[in-house]
Protein backbone atom coordinates (compact mmCIF):
# COMPACT_ATOMS: atom_id res chain seq x y z
CA UNK A 1 0.00 0.00 0.00
CA UNK A 2 2.57 2.33 1.21
CA UNK A 3 4.60 1.97 -2.03
CA UNK A 4 1.75 1.91 -4.68
CA UNK A 5 0.79 5.42 -2.68
CA UNK A 6 4.01 6.54 -2.85
CA UNK A 7 3.79 6.04 -7.07
CA UNK A 8 0.44 7.59 -7.29
CA UNK A 9 0.33 10.27 -5.34
CA UNK A 10 4.23 11.34 -5.74
CA UNK A 11 3.68 12.88 -2.28
CA UNK A 12 6.12 15.79 -1.58
CA UNK A 13 7.26 13.81 1.60
CA UNK A 14 8.17 9.92 1.13
CA UNK A 15 5.05 7.91 2.69
CA UNK A 16 6.43 5.87 5.41
CA UNK A 17 3.73 4.63 7.77
CA UNK A 18 -0.19 3.86 6.76
CA UNK A 19 -2.67 3.19 9.33
CA UNK A 20 -6.17 1.55 8.07
CA UNK A 21 -9.51 2.96 9.40
CA UNK A 22 -12.51 2.29 10.01
CA UNK A 23 -14.29 1.97 6.50
CA UNK A 24 -17.79 3.21 7.83
CA UNK A 25 -18.51 6.66 7.73
CA UNK A 26 -21.57 7.55 9.56
CA UNK A 27 -24.10 10.36 9.34
CA UNK A 28 -23.70 13.43 11.54
CA UNK A 29 -27.59 12.51 12.59
CA UNK A 30 -29.63 9.62 12.42
CA UNK A 31 -31.07 10.69 9.60
CA UNK A 32 -28.20 10.86 6.92
CA UNK A 33 -27.54 8.22 5.32
CA UNK A 34 -24.01 6.42 5.93
CA UNK A 35 -20.77 5.08 3.90
CA UNK A 36 -19.16 1.99 3.80
CA UNK A 37 -15.69 2.37 1.68
CA UNK A 38 -13.95 -1.02 0.69
CA UNK A 39 -10.77 0.45 2.15
CA UNK A 40 -9.80 3.34 3.70
CA UNK A 41 -6.22 4.42 5.70
CA UNK A 42 -4.53 7.64 6.71
CA UNK A 43 -1.29 8.55 6.13
CA UNK A 44 1.93 10.47 8.09
CA UNK A 45 0.28 13.58 7.74
CA UNK A 46 -3.02 12.73 8.63
CA UNK A 47 -4.41 12.67 4.69
CA UNK A 48 -7.30 9.91 4.12
CA UNK A 49 -6.93 7.65 1.25
CA UNK A 50 -10.55 6.25 0.00
CA UNK A 51 -10.18 3.00 -2.05
CA UNK A 52 -13.07 1.61 -4.77
CA UNK A 53 -13.01 -1.45 -5.98
CA UNK A 54 -15.99 -1.39 -8.68
CA UNK A 55 -16.56 -4.29 -11.11
CA UNK A 56 -19.26 -3.37 -13.23
CA UNK A 57 -20.32 -0.35 -14.45
CA UNK A 58 -23.27 1.83 -12.31
CA UNK A 59 -25.43 4.86 -13.30
CA UNK A 60 -23.97 7.94 -11.69
CA UNK A 61 -20.89 6.92 -10.95
CA UNK A 62 -19.01 9.96 -11.29
CA UNK A 63 -21.63 11.40 -8.79
CA UNK A 64 -20.50 8.79 -6.87
CA UNK A 65 -17.29 9.31 -6.25
CA UNK A 66 -18.39 13.06 -5.79
CA UNK A 67 -20.54 12.11 -3.12
CA UNK A 68 -17.51 10.30 -1.27
CA UNK A 69 -15.10 12.47 -1.33
CA UNK A 70 -17.48 14.96 -0.03
CA UNK A 71 -18.49 12.60 2.91
CA UNK A 72 -14.74 12.25 3.98
CA UNK A 73 -14.35 16.13 3.66
CA UNK A 74 -17.04 17.13 5.70
CA UNK A 75 -16.52 14.54 8.55
CA UNK A 76 -13.42 16.68 9.14
CA UNK A 77 -15.49 19.25 11.20
CA UNK A 78 -15.11 19.37 14.34
CA UNK A 79 -18.52 19.23 16.15
CA UNK A 80 -19.01 21.54 19.45
CA UNK A 81 -15.23 23.63 18.42
CA UNK A 82 -16.60 26.97 17.92
CA UNK A 83 -13.12 27.86 16.57
CA UNK A 84 -13.19 24.99 13.51
CA UNK A 85 -11.36 27.42 11.24
CA UNK A 86 -12.14 25.24 8.26
CA UNK A 87 -8.83 23.98 7.85
CA UNK A 88 -8.72 20.09 6.13
CA UNK A 89 -6.93 17.72 5.67
CA UNK A 90 -6.52 15.90 2.02
CA UNK A 91 -8.82 13.46 1.42
CA UNK A 92 -7.60 11.62 -2.00
CA UNK A 93 -10.12 8.91 -3.93
CA UNK A 94 -8.67 5.85 -5.41
CA UNK A 95 -11.18 4.19 -7.79
CA UNK A 96 -10.43 1.02 -9.65
CA UNK A 97 -12.48 -0.08 -12.58
CA UNK A 98 -12.99 -2.94 -13.97
CA UNK A 99 -14.85 -1.11 -17.08
CA UNK A 100 -14.63 2.67 -18.78
CA UNK A 101 -16.37 5.03 -17.01
CA UNK A 102 -19.49 5.83 -18.45
CA UNK A 103 -19.82 9.37 -20.41
CA UNK A 104 -15.66 9.82 -20.30
CA UNK A 105 -13.57 8.70 -22.93
CA UNK A 106 -11.55 5.86 -22.13
CA UNK A 107 -8.36 6.65 -20.11
CA UNK A 108 -6.10 4.33 -18.36
CA UNK A 109 -5.16 6.83 -15.43
CA UNK A 110 -7.84 10.01 -14.94
CA UNK A 111 -6.65 12.52 -12.25
CA UNK A 112 -9.85 14.22 -11.11
CA UNK A 113 -9.30 17.83 -8.74
CA UNK A 114 -11.01 21.06 -8.98
CA UNK A 115 -9.43 23.73 -10.93
CA UNK A 116 -9.94 27.53 -12.03
CA UNK A 117 -11.64 27.17 -15.54
CA UNK A 118 -10.08 30.64 -16.67
CA UNK A 119 -6.30 29.77 -15.65
CA UNK A 120 -6.26 26.56 -15.26
CA UNK A 121 -5.05 26.79 -11.41
CA UNK A 122 -5.28 24.14 -9.12
CA UNK A 123 -8.66 25.37 -6.33
CA UNK A 124 -7.74 23.22 -3.69
CA UNK A 125 -5.15 20.70 -3.27
CA UNK A 126 -6.67 18.97 -0.42
CA UNK A 127 -9.37 17.15 -2.61
CA UNK A 128 -7.99 14.65 -5.32
CA UNK A 129 -9.26 11.69 -7.09
CA UNK A 130 -7.84 9.05 -9.44
CA UNK A 131 -9.94 6.38 -11.93
CA UNK A 132 -8.15 3.31 -12.78
CA UNK A 133 -9.12 1.88 -15.56
CA UNK A 134 -8.08 -1.91 -15.76
CA UNK A 135 -9.37 -3.09 -18.67
CA UNK A 136 -7.27 -0.42 -20.98
CA UNK A 137 -4.28 -2.96 -19.03
CA UNK A 138 -5.39 -6.18 -20.53
CA UNK A 139 -4.64 -5.36 -23.82
CA UNK A 140 -1.31 -3.84 -23.27
CA UNK A 141 2.35 -5.57 -23.81
CA UNK A 142 5.27 -5.56 -20.69
CA UNK A 143 7.16 -3.03 -22.98
CA UNK A 144 3.97 -0.62 -23.29
CA UNK A 145 4.48 0.23 -20.13
CA UNK A 146 6.09 3.26 -19.10
CA UNK A 147 6.27 4.34 -15.81
CA UNK A 148 5.61 2.84 -12.18
CA UNK A 149 1.57 3.27 -11.93
CA UNK A 150 2.06 1.68 -15.51
CA UNK A 151 3.59 -1.26 -13.46
CA UNK A 152 1.06 -1.22 -10.92
CA UNK A 153 -2.22 -1.30 -13.46
CA UNK A 154 -0.38 -3.72 -15.35
CA UNK A 155 0.19 -6.54 -12.80
CA UNK A 156 -3.23 -5.93 -11.00
CA UNK A 157 -5.33 -6.15 -14.26
CA UNK A 158 -3.05 -9.51 -15.34
CA UNK A 159 -2.56 -10.89 -12.07
CA UNK A 160 -4.98 -13.88 -12.42
CA UNK A 161 -3.70 -14.69 -16.13
CA UNK A 162 0.49 -14.51 -14.77
CA UNK A 163 2.05 -17.85 -15.39
CA UNK A 164 6.18 -16.82 -14.84
CA UNK A 165 7.16 -14.43 -12.38
CA UNK A 166 5.32 -11.25 -12.36
CA UNK A 167 6.83 -8.54 -14.29
CA UNK A 168 8.38 -5.26 -13.22
CA UNK A 169 10.79 -7.08 -10.33
CA UNK A 170 13.69 -5.47 -11.46
CA UNK A 171 12.65 -2.13 -11.50
CA UNK A 172 10.17 -2.32 -8.70
CA UNK A 173 11.27 -5.00 -6.03
CA UNK A 174 7.82 -4.25 -4.21
CA UNK A 175 6.49 -6.56 -6.61
CA UNK A 176 7.98 -9.78 -5.74
CA UNK A 177 6.05 -9.17 -2.30
CA UNK A 178 3.11 -8.72 -4.54
CA UNK A 179 3.63 -12.21 -6.48
CA UNK A 180 3.78 -13.89 -3.35
CA UNK A 181 0.48 -12.53 -2.61
CA UNK A 182 -1.00 -13.29 -5.80
CA UNK A 183 0.00 -16.94 -5.76
CA UNK A 184 -1.75 -17.77 -2.49
CA UNK A 185 -4.80 -15.84 -3.84
CA UNK A 186 -4.50 -17.71 -7.07
CA UNK A 187 -4.38 -21.41 -5.00
CA UNK A 188 -6.73 -24.24 -5.41
CA UNK A 189 -8.66 -25.28 -2.35
CA UNK A 190 -6.03 -28.28 -2.23
CA UNK A 191 -3.34 -25.90 -2.29
CA UNK A 192 -4.36 -23.44 -0.02
CA UNK A 193 -5.50 -25.79 2.77
CA UNK A 194 -1.74 -27.43 2.56
CA UNK A 195 -0.30 -23.60 2.38
CA UNK A 196 -2.76 -22.99 5.70
CA UNK A 197 -1.66 -26.17 7.83
CA UNK A 198 2.52 -25.40 6.55
CA UNK A 199 2.04 -21.63 7.53
CA UNK A 200 0.52 -22.67 11.37
CA UNK A 201 3.01 -24.91 11.43
CA UNK A 202 5.66 -22.44 11.14
CA UNK A 203 3.52 -19.80 12.94
CA UNK A 204 3.28 -22.60 15.89
CA UNK A 205 7.20 -23.06 15.77
CA UNK A 206 7.98 -19.57 15.73
CA UNK A 207 5.49 -18.00 18.58
CA UNK A 208 7.18 -21.07 20.70
CA UNK A 209 10.89 -20.12 20.08
CA UNK A 210 9.32 -16.24 20.83
CA UNK A 211 8.23 -17.33 24.00
CA UNK A 212 11.53 -19.81 25.12
CA UNK A 213 13.58 -16.36 24.10
CA UNK A 214 10.65 -14.41 26.52
CA UNK A 215 12.05 -16.57 29.65
CA UNK A 216 15.14 -16.95 29.23
CA UNK A 217 15.14 -13.04 29.26
CA UNK A 218 12.95 -13.03 32.40
CA UNK A 219 14.88 -15.83 34.23
CA UNK A 220 18.41 -13.87 32.98
CA UNK A 221 16.45 -10.35 34.28
CA UNK A 222 15.62 -12.56 37.79
CA UNK A 223 19.12 -13.99 37.97
CA UNK A 224 20.60 -10.48 37.58
CA UNK A 225 18.43 -8.51 39.86
CA UNK A 226 19.08 -11.23 42.86
CA UNK A 227 23.02 -10.82 42.32
CA UNK A 228 22.29 -7.26 42.42
CA UNK A 229 20.59 -7.19 45.34
CA UNK A 230 23.54 -9.71 47.03
CA UNK A 231 26.08 -7.79 45.85
CA UNK A 232 24.15 -4.52 47.53
CA UNK A 233 23.68 -6.92 50.71
CA UNK A 234 28.01 -7.49 50.85
CA UNK A 235 28.17 -3.85 50.60
CA UNK A 236 26.17 -3.02 53.31
CA UNK A 237 27.63 -5.28 55.33
CA UNK A 238 31.27 -4.49 55.00
CA UNK A 239 30.30 -1.05 55.47
CA UNK A 240 29.06 -2.19 58.71
CA UNK A 241 31.96 -3.83 59.95
CA UNK A 242 34.46 -1.41 59.18
CA UNK A 243 32.22 1.27 61.49
CA UNK A 244 32.25 -1.85 64.32
CA UNK A 245 28.63 -2.87 63.89
CA UNK A 246 27.39 -5.75 65.83
CA UNK A 247 27.65 -8.95 63.64
CA UNK A 248 23.92 -9.40 64.45
CA UNK A 249 23.39 -6.20 63.64
CA UNK A 250 25.08 -6.38 60.42
CA UNK A 251 22.44 -9.48 59.48
CA UNK A 252 19.42 -7.85 60.53
CA UNK A 253 20.39 -4.63 58.29
CA UNK A 254 22.05 -6.97 55.51
CA UNK A 255 19.93 -9.91 55.41
CA UNK A 256 22.83 -12.09 54.85
CA UNK A 257 23.69 -15.49 56.88
CA UNK A 258 25.67 -15.47 59.92
CA UNK A 259 27.79 -17.45 57.16
CA UNK A 260 28.21 -15.18 54.80
CA UNK A 261 28.85 -12.18 57.62
CA UNK A 262 31.64 -14.12 59.29
CA UNK A 263 33.23 -14.67 55.57
CA UNK A 264 33.88 -10.59 55.50
CA UNK A 265 35.55 -10.71 58.97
Amino acid sequence: MIAFLNDLLEPKSPIVHVTFIDKDELGQTKYERGVIYDLRCKCDDNSQVIVEMQNRAQLNFSDRILYYLSRSISSQVEIGNVEWDYKLTPVYGIFFLNFNLQGFKPQSIRTIQLKVNETGEIFNENVKAFTLELTNYRKKNVADCKNFIDYWMFNLANMETMTTEMPFQKERPIFEKVGTISQIVNMSAEELAIYNVSLDTYRTNLSAMKNERKEGREEGRKEGRKEGREEKAFETARLMLQKGESINKVILYSGLTKEQVESLI
